[in-house]
């Protein structure tokens, strides 16, 4: 498969105080369209400000980075919103609705800060690969933690997002329904092609995906492919 993001020696430094922080400390890492991905480690590992790096949201200090092309590292934030836009679909763990907007609207919110008119059969498309077809009509408080999950992940995709990132997003909702959120990322990942890049701190959850990374002190320690019983530990 062609790598959809391409990170070589990738670091994060910064200043707290005297001291100079290594968020990230040469990571090297290629994702592939189609491919699941679950980053994994403790607070303070560095698994959020890769994730953060790898989807244009922080810049990183040192290292090339790719993403669907595009070559990204030292670009300014200016930039770096032409690479996300259209590029890059967002899930958190908070679903940020807008609580006076029904489920349709919501969907095709980021539309309308991109400049383009919603297309009512792609919000239709989108509301059936998430199994919310019936909702559509509905306003966030009719509707289940789950529910609003999906709504959120129905919005990412109607940018026709290649590469989907998800922050914790299953940290606000129940073993059963967050189970169901992570079948339904594998699906998607598939079904459509997308690369899913997805941190957690529920390591029976990130060990659904195709590759868990596993970060320790700003570095890839371990690298595995749950299913294949293949692993590796990096230096």
């Amino acid at each position: 498969m062609e790598p959809i993001i391409s990170a070589r020696g990738i670091k994060r430094y910064y200043k707290r105080g005297s001291e100079t922080v290594k968020a990230l400390d040469g990571v090297d890492l290629t994702i592939s369209s189609g491919e699941m991905v679950a980053l994994l480690g403790p607070s303070g590992s560095g698994k959020t400000t890769l994730l953060n790096v790898l989807s244009c949201l922080d810049a990183p200090t040192d290292g090339t980075l790719v993403v669907a092309g595009k070559s990204v590292a030292g670009l300014k934030e200016e930039a770096l919103v032409e690479v996300r836009r259209g590029v890059l679909g967002f899930v958190f763990q908070q679903f940020h609705l807008l609580p006076t907007l029904n489920v349709a609207e919501n969907v095709e919110l980021p539309l309308l800060f991109l400049g383009l008119k919603p297309d009512r059969r792609r919000t239709d498309e989108v509301l059936a690969m998430v199994g919310l077809s019936d909702r559509k009509t509905h306003l966030p408080r009719e509707l289940s933690g789950g529910q609003m999950q999906r709504v959120a992940i129905a919005r990412a995709l109607n940018i026709d997002a290649k590469i989907l990132v998800a922050d914790e997003p299953t940290g606000n909702l129940d073993k059963v329904t967050g189970e169901q959120i992570f079948q339904l990322f594998k699906k998607l990942a598939k079904e459509n092609d997308l690369a899913l890049l997805i941190t957690t701190h529920n390591t029976a959850f990130g060990y659904k995906a195709d590759r868990v990374i596993t970060m320790e002190d700003g570095r890839i320690v371990k690298e595995e492919h749950p299913g294949s019983a293949q692993a590796s530990l990096r230096p």
